[in-house]
């Protein structure tokens, strides 16, 4: 999941170098927040038991039986990202509407386990991969306003935003069905 960041860090600080943004603001921007990344943790938490928490000893195995099997018969373009570590939107919103159609039961249950305000906090995070879907898609209007930028600071920060909405947003994948 990591070697898929390679190409964009090195690159990142390659032109860190170049163009001499090496304060600590510019160099914190070659791994920005990306909401993607900050939503695969609800995953974990929900596969997850606190010490002392009474759980169903099934509930894990129910959680992630549901959603394999969803999210494979949706196919490669939705389960392959997903075990690679690689959230998107358009695998998470159709594998979360038919768990909910598939085991409606049983989504109070996740809600209890993990919690109200971490799910809001989760949510929050789902909005923000669409909102960098959203930028994203609108990145070959900012990639030559950019490259025109004679302050080397200024396109090296805007050409970390543009690679922040790019992973953020799991856009970097090659779904599948868009090998060639």
């Amino acid at each position: 999941a990591l070697c898929r960041h390679l190409g964009r860090i090195s690159g990142a600080v390659s032109e860190a170098l170049e163009y001499g943004c090496l304060h600590k603001d510019d160099l914190a921007e070659i791994n920005a927040y990306t909401p993607n990344l900050s939503a695969a943790w609800m995953f974990q938490k929900a596969m997850s038991v606190r010490p002392g928490q009474d759980v169903d000893p099934k509930f894990v195995n129910r959680l992630l039986a549901t959603n394999f099997y969803l999210m494979d018969g949706m196919g490669l373009d939705t389960i392959k990202p997903f075990l690679q570590d690689v959230i998107r939107l358009d695998g998470l919103a159709g594998s979360l509407s038919r768990a909910f159609i598939a085991d409606p039961a049983f989504m109070p249950q996740i809600i209890s386990h993990v919690g109200i305000p971490t799910l809001v906090e989760w949510m929050g995070h789902v909005g923000m991969i669409g909102w960098y879907t959203f930028l994203h898609n609108l990145s070959p209007l900012f990639k030559s306003y950019a490259d025109s930028l004679k302050d080397d600071r200024a396109r090296f920060q805007l050409h970390r935003k543009m690679e922040a909405w790019k992973f953020g947003s799991g856009s970097d994948y090659v779904l599948p069905s868009q090998e060639k």
